[in-house]
């Protein structure tokens, strides 16, 4: 069973990084914790907390002081620590960045579509889940495809540009030896050209001893 042509929906563009600094949902949930943090440790006043030792309050009012300070303080930056690593550990921030960049976007898509028909009724998006297995499974495979593709292509131009290099390399290393084969040619006319001569040369030389018997004999 294969889809209609115009059923493949395209592959979707990579999300763009999301920023580290807290968005606006992101903010929003710091600032709650802080002010539900502050409002609960405000709750714990010196009264509340002296009342629940009414010994040592009365005879040590202010180490009582001093101490319930400390225990406002420190409750105060535990909670906040904790606060944060559940926000680190839990990658919060980059969730709800996230989830802004999300309805943002989807914000941007409405109003331009609304420009596009001037008016009109804006047709929703089909649903993915209504799409046709193929048309899923290839936008899901496309950006994988595309990166082999472009790796395999990568690939290719580097083995021809290789080969093209081959090529050059054995055209030359051709052309040496042609230019050594005619050199041996050359040589091997000469030795050959030498070698024709020596039976003159024979002659020459008997004409030569004989000339120098005669010589010898008239003197």
């Amino acid at each position: 069973m294969s889809a209609a042509p115009n059923s493949r929906s395209p592959s979707p563009a990579p999300a763009p990084p999301v920023q580290q600094t807290p968005g606006p949902r992101a903010a929003a949930l710091q600032k709650l914790y802080s002010d539900a943090i502050s409002h609960t440790l405000r709750t714990c006043s010196y009264s509340n907390f002296a009342s629940s030792f009414p010994t040592p309050a009365s005879h040590a009012p202010d180490a009582m002081k001093q101490l319930h300070a400390d225990f406002v303080d420190k409750l105060h930056r535990s909670c906040t620590t904790n606060f944060d690593h559940i926000l680190r550990d839990r990658h919060l921030v980059e969730s709800l960045n996230e989830l802004d960049r999300l309805v943002d976007d989807a914000r941007r898509r409405k109003t331009a579509a609304e420009h596009a028909t001037a008016g009109q009724p804006v047709q929703p998006p089909l649903p993915p889940h209504t799409l046709p297995a193929e048309s899923l499974y290839l936008s899901h495979l496309s950006p994988l495809l595309s990166e082999q593709q472009a790796t395999l292509s990568s690939r290719l131009h580097a083995a021809q540009s290789e080969n093209a290099n081959l090529v050059d390399t054995v055209l030359q290393q051709r052309r040496e030896i042609e230019r050594l084969v005619s050199q041996l040619e050359t040589t091997i006319a000469d030795i050959d050209a030498a070698t024709e001569a020596l039976p003159d040369m024979d002659a020459l030389a008997e004409e030569a001893v004989a000339l120098d018997i005669d010589l010898r004999t008239a003197g």
